[in-house]
C-alpha cells in the first residue's frame, strides 16, 4: 500500500514540473476560469498537501484519493467513480468527505448558519457560502450506519455504530490533557497559547503526520473513545504542523484549522516551515461564541489564520498540548529524530491567566493502543511538554 501511494507522489511530482496551469495560476477562481491553456485547466486540492492549478488532462492522471478536483469533467470518470464514497484525512482521527473540506485563504472569518450553510469572508471581502455537506454517505467515516449497513466487525475491532477505524489509523499516540476544573476554573478557556518547535524531517513520509496544540468543547480522544452522536456534538480548534506538506517537496507545513459536523472541515492556506524555527499557536476568544484560530512561524512572522462563529464554541473548557498524532506510520523511520517542544503553555478565562504547573497536566491519560517509535512525554514543572521519539 505504501509502495504505491510514493509512486503515486512520484508521478505527481514529474506531471508538476511542466504543466502550463500550475505554472500560470496560483489561485482557484483564475485557474478554473481558465478554458484555453492547454485545453482547460481544473483546481485540485487536498486536506493535507497544498492546492494547485492543473491542466485537465493531467488533473486525471492525480492520485484520485489525494487530491480533489473541481472540473465535473474529471469527476465524472464513470458511474462507479461517482458514486463511490472519497474520503481524506484530517487531524482528529476522522476521515471526511473530499467535498466536505474545504481550504480557505488565511484570514478569512466565517460564520455557521442556522440552516447548516458556512457564510465565509476571505481577506477581500467578497463572501461566499459554503453549503451544507450534503450526500447520500456519511460525512464523515464513522457516522452511524443505515439499516443497509453490514454486520459489526469482530469485537476487537475499534468500532464507533458498527463502523471500524481505518486501518492505517494510529491515532493520538501522545498528548496531555487539562480540563477547566483543574485549575478552579468556572466555564472553558478563553485563550490558549503556547510555541511549539519544528524538528527534523523524517527518513520516510507516514501518509499524515500531524503535532498541534487545540481546544475542544467535549473530552473525546480519537481511537479509544466512542464516536461522538448527534447529542454529544464534538469541535475541535488547532493549529497544525504536519508532514508530508506537499508533493512537491520534503517539507513541514503549518496550517489552522476547524471541524464543523455542517460544513465538514475547514483549514486555512498552508505555511512552509523549516526544521529548526518555533510555530507560535493562538486560539483566542472574539465574541461569545467566535473565536480566531492562528499559527505564527516566528523565523518570517508569517501567519495562517481563520476566525470561527459557531454556537458550539460558547464554551471550550478541555485543552490538549504536545499532541501527536499518525495515519500510517511505520515504525521511527516515520517519525523525527530531534524531539518537539511546546513551550510557554497559557490558558486563560475571561482575561486571567492561570497558574498551572507541570503536574496539572494529565499525560496520555487514555493511552496509545500500541507505541511506534518509542514515543514518551515529558512535562516539566513549568508545563512546558516534550515528545521524543527513537
Amino acid at each position: 500500500m505504501k509502495s504505491v501511494i510514493a509512486l503515486s507522489l512520484l508521478s505527481a511530482t514529474a506531471l508538476a514540473q511542466g504543466d502550463p496551469c500550475k505554472t500560470a495560476h496560483t489561485d482557484q477562481a483564475s485557474c478554473d476560469a481558465d478554458k484555453k491553456t492547454a485545453g482547460g485547466c481544473t483546481w485540485c486540492k487536498c486536506g493535507a498537501l497544498p492546492s494547485a492549478c492543473w491542466t485537465l488532462a493531467n488533473s486525471k492522471k492525480l492520485p484520485p484519493g489525494v487530491y480533489q478536483c473541481d472540473s465535473a469533467a474529471t469527476a465524472a470518470v464513470t458511474k462507479t467513480q461517482e458514486n463511490a464514497p472519497k474520503y481524506t484525512r484530517i487531524p482528529f482521527g476522522r476521515s471526511v468527505l473530499s467535498h466536505c473540506l474545504h481550504e480557505i485563504p488565511s484570514g478569512s472569518s466565517h460564520v455557521s448558519l442556522s440552516n447548516g450553510d458556512t457564510l465565509v469572508t476571505p481577506p477581500n471581502g467578497i463572501s461566499y457560502t459554503i453549503p451544507k455537506c450534503k450526500s447520500e454517505h456519511p460525512v464523515f467515516r464513522f457516522e452511524k450506519p443505515t439499516a443497509a449497513a453490514a454486520a459489526p466487525p469482530p469485537a476487537a475491532d475499534v468500532t464507533n455504530f458498527g463502523r471500524p477505524l481505518p486501518p492505517d489509523y494510529d491515532g493520538w499516540l501522545q498528548y496531555t490533557e487539562l480540563n477547566i476544573t483543574d485549575v478552579d476554573g468556572k466555564k472553558g478557556f478563553d485563550q490558549f497559547t503556547s510555541y511549539m518547535s519544528v524538528p527534523d524531517i523524517p527518513k520516510e513520509a507516514a501518509q499524515q503526520l500531524f503535532f498541534f496544540p487545540g481546544l475542544q468543547n467535549i473530552d473525546w480522544i480519537p481511537k479509544v473513545d466512542p464516536e461522538p452522536t448527534e447529542s454529544t456534538p464534538f469541535d475541535i480548534i488547532q493549529p497544525v504542523l504536519q508532514y508530508p506538506g506537499g508533493f512537491f517537496g520534503r517539507e513541514w507545513a503549518l496550517k489552522s484549522w476547524y471541524v464543523t459536523i455542517n460544513a465538514g472541515a475547514l483549514y486555512s492556506s498552508a505555511l512552509t516551515v523549516k526544521e529548526g524555527d518555533q510555530i507560535f499557536c493562538n486560539m483566542t476568544r472574539t465574541g461569545e461564541n467566535s473565536f480566531i484560530v492562528r499559527g505564527t512561524v516566528n523565523s518570517t512572522g508569517k501567519s495562517t489564520e481563520q476566525s470561527a462563529t459557531n454556537a458550539r464554541l460558547t464554551n471550550q473548557p478541555w485543552a490538549y498540548s504536545a499532541v501527536a498524532e499518525c495515519y500510517g506510520c511505520d515504525g521511527c523511520k516515520t517519525f523525527p529524530t530531534k524531539p518537539i517542544v511546546f513551550s510557554e503553555n497559557k490558558l486563560y478565562e475571561s482575561g486571567n491567566l492561570f497558574s498551572i504547573p507541570g503536574d496539572k497536566w494529565n499525560l496520555n491519560p487514555k493511552p496509545a493502543q500500541a507505541a511506534e517509535c518509542h514515543e514518551a512525554t515529558t512535562v516539566a514543572t513549568n508545563g512546558d511538554a516534550t515528545i521524543s521519539f527513537q
